[in-house]
């Protein structure tokens, strides 16, 4: 029975540690890091980084961060642009890029939804400097719930 216990917390405290490890993995990420220098710096196998970011739809996340809406409208135009003077822009594609260019500046999509969690996290933070009962702790577990909302909209694909 004492071999049966020692093992189940043996077991739960290693489970704590892959999930302390996976956190760090996704900030890494997060932060422009490369999966082979993640796992170099975790400990943790390169495939098993690469099973985090595809499950956990980290690379969106990443580039929800990274990437406004205005960027991608300009690129999107910038290629319009390139292909129309190449000759190589039908109608249907033009018809496609303006459709999917309003698409973007109207409606919320995750990128949106990012930027809105972003704008309110660091609002959070320098309220902690007035309000004691915002803490390190809390924001940590407001963050996992954005985290695993975005998630959830990148797996459904759909938009809020």
């Amino acid at each position: 029975m004492h071999a049966k216990l020692l093992f189940n917390k043996t077991k739960k405290m290693k489970k704590q540690e892959l999930q302390e490890k996976k956190e760090i993995a996704r900030l890494y990420y997060m932060s422009g890091e490369s999966q082979r220098t993640i796992s170099e710096k975790t400990g943790v196998s390169a495939v098993t980084i690469s099973k985090w970011v595809d499950e956990n739809g980290w690379k969106v996340m990443r580039a929800a961060r990274t990437i406004t809406r205005q960027e991608l409208i300009t690129k999107m135009l910038k290629n319009a642009s390139d292909k129309l003077d190449e000759g190589n822009l039908s109608a249907d594609e033009m018809v496609k890029i303006a459709s999917a260019i309003e698409k973007i500046d109207k409606k919320t999509n995750i990128v949106t939804v990012y930027e809105v969690f972003n704008v309110y996290n660091r609002w959070l933070e320098s309220r902690m400097k007035l309000d004691p009962s915002l803490t390190p702790e809390l924001i940590k577990v407001i963050t996992k719930y954005q985290d695993l909302y975005l998630a959830e909209l990148t797996n459904n694909a759909e938009v809020v």
